[in-house]
């Protein structure tokens, strides 16, 4: 019965849905407004009397909401984080309900009465920042049925589908709330951070509207403005003569699937990537080095980890290469710059232990101690990174000169660092600027395709998006029943007792990839045919699912 009627609200849900599309509020204003009709919305959908959505603040010392009189004028209200009955759905890994909410411990008279108005029944979940991995505020509702009634399990469980949209609103107006104010400080870190050297200036042909872009002078640029790497790598010999793959490296495309291949197989297709592109004649790489420093990241990332194991590792490779070559980023990239994306792509999660930085900070592990609690993971990885290159048998920087060497480890650590889900907006912001002052920095676009490359998952296509969905998920449990064990909450997504893949596949999709790929797209337009149909494919996919009240990975439709 409890599924029959969650799948109805499934039903319900779909405007409220289209309400909250990642672009559901032009500006740091207009949010305000917007989250007032969403609660209005919200309280209809699930027959309560009241809706009240709370935000932290920036400092993330209160709780506030925005409340508006009978002639529209709007107030804000807040409430402190550690007292009341809001205040504790915070720490809560799902929702909460009470019939007699003024009976309950955690209500407060003075904090939770609201005027001319009588509180019973009362649900509230906790609102979630994926990314960040914390809560960011509450959504609760009041007085079920104009009080005569008590929400049920269904209603928690709609409530709780409203919770997960609501947070990508929170997180669009909490990233407005940031810039708002700071922009000239934006500017000032990218001028500060900006290499005159590796510059894409961007013009744009007013005469019919077309965008020419273009390379300041450097070293590695040939005839044309174009660099060498863009168009003369493909001519390079193979250095090497060993058993080939049938189908051309140019030829593995957006479905090249590494679950299918070997150990052997995923050694070859990095060979044959750097070869094509000619790394191996430019940097005069030995392929000794190469088969040994790979078996060593290969070696480096923990067998058990459902997701963030080697074959993620070669999977984010192969669409870093594809987005230099099919989407022709390596028309804006020197051969340098193609060297440490394809570096950094393998070794970005190395050590990766199959727990997030959430979990390293909340169990106090050593590598949390460590990195102090920043970048945790990201910090491993590079660190790692630099002692498997510091052997000499590994070491395929050995010809790199002391200043390409510098350079070459700053710019590593910049790429894995900016991975971190944490840095994800800020990365987002640094690149729109960019593109804003038509003038962009090489190391940020090899940043970026970096960070694309390691969300792509559901922009492939679908049977191949799916399968990395089943492996994030089956990550994801695996930490939600460690969390269990040793007495922490259960993360978002990680309870398997409330499995629904679907939904979190949508959540992903909104909040973090969409976004991403987009502005991208606004760099690179073939990014558009190439991966945002498919990754609109894939959320109808999932959002058909969800839709049905498919949950669960077993019914799901291959």
């Amino acid at each position: 019965m409890l599924s029959s009627k969650i799948r109805l609200s499934s039903l319900n849900i779909d405007k409220f849905d289209q309400a909250l599309s990642p672009d559901f509020a032009s500006s740091f204003e207009e949010s305000e407004d917007c989250f007032h009709e969403l609660t209005v919305k919200a309280a209809t959908l699930l027959g309560a009397e009241r809706c009240f959505l709370f935000v932290k603040d920036a400092k993330e010392q209160n709780l506030y909401t925005f409340l508006k009189d009978g002639n529209g004028n709007k107030t804000r209200a807040t409430k402190p984080l550690d007292r009341g009955i809001t205040g504790s759905i915070l720490s809560e890994s799902s929702g909460y309900i009470t019939s007699k909410a003024t009976q309950s411990t955690r209500w407060s008279q003075e904090l939770d009465e609201l005027p001319n108005f009588v509180t019973t029944s009362y649900l509230a979940w906790p609102i979630w920042d994926f990314t960040a991995c914390k809560s960011i505020g509450v959504v609760e509702f009041r007085n079920k049925g104009n009080g005569l009634a008590s929400f049920n399990a269904a209603d928690s469980q709609f409530a709780r589908i409203i919770a997960l949209q609501l947070g990508h609103a929170v997180i669009n107006y909490k990233q407005q709330e940031l810039i708002a104010g700071h922009t000239e400080t934006i500017n000032q870190v990218y001028e500060k951070n900006f290499d005159q050297n590796e510059t894409i200036n961007i013009y744009s042909n007013v005469e019919n509207g077309s965008t020419t872009i273009r390379f300041d002078q450097s070293d590695d640029q040939g005839e044309g403005g174009k660099s060498r790497a863009a168009f003369t790598l493909s001519k390079q010999p193979s250095l090497f003569t060993v058993r080939r793959s049938s189908v051309a490296v140019c030829d593995r495309a957006w479905d090249y699937d590494v679950f299918l291949k070997s150990e052997e197989e995923l050694m070859m297709h990095a060979i044959d990537i750097f070869d094509e592109r000619g790394l191996f004649s430019r940097f005069s790489i030995p392929m000794t080095t190469f088969v040994n420093f790979v078996n060593e990241i290969k070696n480096g990332y923990d067998g058990t980890a459902p997701y963030h194991n080697s074959y993620h590792a070669f999977d984010v490779m192969h669409v870093c290469y594809l987005l230099m070559t099919k989407c022709r980023a390596d028309e804006y990239l020197e051969s340098f710059n193609i060297l440490s994306i394809l570096v950094g792509a393998l070794a970005h999660d190395l050590g990766h232990d199959g727990y997030n930085n959430a979990f390293h900070l909340n169990t106090e592990s050593d590598l949390s101690v460590t990195y102090n609690g920043i970048s945790i993971l990201e910090n491993y990885s590079a660190a790692y990174l630099f002692r498997i290159l510091r052997k000499q048998k590994n070491n395929i920087f050995a010809r790199l000169n002391a200043d390409e060497m510098t350079k070459m480890r700053t710019r590593l650590i910049d790429m894995i660092l900016d991975t971190d889900a944490k840095n994800h907006f800020m990365l987002m912001t640094r690149f729109k600027h960019g593109l804003e002052m038509k003038k962009l920095s090489r190391g940020l676009l090899s940043s970026m395709i970096l960070h694309v490359s390691d969300v792509s998952n559901p922009a492939r296509p679908g049977s191949v998006a799916r399968k990395w969905a089943y492996a994030v998920q089956t990550e994801f449990f695996r930490q939600g029943d460690k969390e269990k064990e040793i007495g922490l909450p259960p993360s978002p997504f990680m309870d398997r007792e409330f499995e629904n893949l679907p939904r979190m596949q949508v959540a992903f999709i909104d909040a973090v990839v969409h976004p991403v790929f987009r502005l991208l797209a606004d760099f690179l337009p073939l990014v558009e045919d190439h991966c945002i149909k498919s990754l609109q494919l894939n959320r109808a996919f999932w959002h058909n699912m969800m839709h049905r009240g498919i949950l669960k990975t077993g019914d799901i439709i291959s």
